[in-house]
């Protein structure tokens, strides 16, 4: 084998999709791309053609692996976006040179936190990322529901909420920077931060959140990405069944998700006791530089 590893800004778009398809065309959720499709991923998180590898056999394209860089509450981090290595080229030794290569990048760019998710029951993958130095950091869930919102109980007291844009949720002092990557502000251009406040007007939670429409304009489904709580803030149950009452409004009957989410968060235990079930799980898995 006459193996190869080119930055993907060196290839052409079908040399990288062709190596993405065959890298994940057996994986657990379908992932399969058109060129359009792809290049709509790489602009919302933030991947970067630059940063990211494809592996070649001679001329053939037979692994990839993507990579975004960003600043996140202070720290420069890197995100391994998908490392995907062709069937016929499994055990030997192609995803290793994919992420040498990548954690040699992130060292020339300064970044100080590389961070991936991968399914949980992936055990090779995780192996492989734990020999490469990233350890397990949290147990993260995607939860669905498509049957009517039932909150329960809400805080006492004259709370309100309010939308804005998504970047207004950094400048919580509570916001979750060490989120999932594809769950943080900068990943959800189209979405909303929903804010709650107390009856003195202090911000004591936020979601962030996103709304999907058809072609015609019809509402879908809706996302929910995070559901955060100020920790000096009492009820904080309840203040989590109030931001998800308002971000689930007008959705009872459609597809409703809640992504990557902390397993052992309160907003997955609301979820859950109001009717979410468990869809698929993830590990998030990190490594110091």
């Amino acid at each position: 084998m006459e193996l190869t590893v080119k930055r993907l800004s060196e290839c052409t778009l079908n040399q990288a999709v062709e190596a993405w398809n065959k890298g994940f065309e057996d994986y657990y959720v379908q992932i399969v791309m058109t060129v359009d499709m792809f290049l709509a991923r790489m602009a919302a998180e933030s991947l970067s053609a630059d940063y990211s590898f494809v592996a070649f056999d001679g001329d053939e394209p037979v692994g990839i692996i993507l990579n975004g860089i960003r600043t996140i509450g202070g720290v420069k981090t890197a995100w391994n976006g998908g490392t995907a290595v062709a069937v016929s080229h499994r055990r030997l030794g192609v995803a290793k040179q994919l992420l040498e290569a990548s954690i040699q990048l992130y060292r020339e760019e300064g970044v100080s936190r590389a961070t991936l998710e991968a399914f949980k029951q992936n055990e090779k993958a995780i192996a492989l990322y734990r020999q490469m130095g990233y350890e397990v950091t949290d147990q993260l869930v995607l939860l669905e529901s498509s049957e009517a919102w039932q909150p329960g109980e809400l805080p006492r007291g004259d709370y309100t909420v309010r939308w804005s844009g998504p970047h207004e949720a950094a400048r919580l002092p509570f916001y979750n920077a060490n989120s999932a990557w594809q769950t943080g502000w900068q990943s959800l251009k189209d979405g909303h931060t929903v804010i709650a406040s107390d009856p003195q007007g202090r911000p004591v939670g936020y979601a962030l959140a996103k709304r999907v429409y058809d072609a015609s304009g019809e509402h879908t489904s809706t996302i929910l990405y995070q559901c955060v709580t100020n920790p000096d803030a009492p009820d904080t149950g309840g203040i989590v069944r109030l931001l998800c009452s308002e971000v689930f409004t007008g959705a009872d009957a459609l597809r409703k998700r809640a992504f990557n989410l902390p397993r052992t968060s309160v907003c997955a235990e609301v979820l859950a006791a109001g009717g979410f079930t468990v869809a698929t799980e993830q590990v998030k898995m990190d490594k110091s530089l």
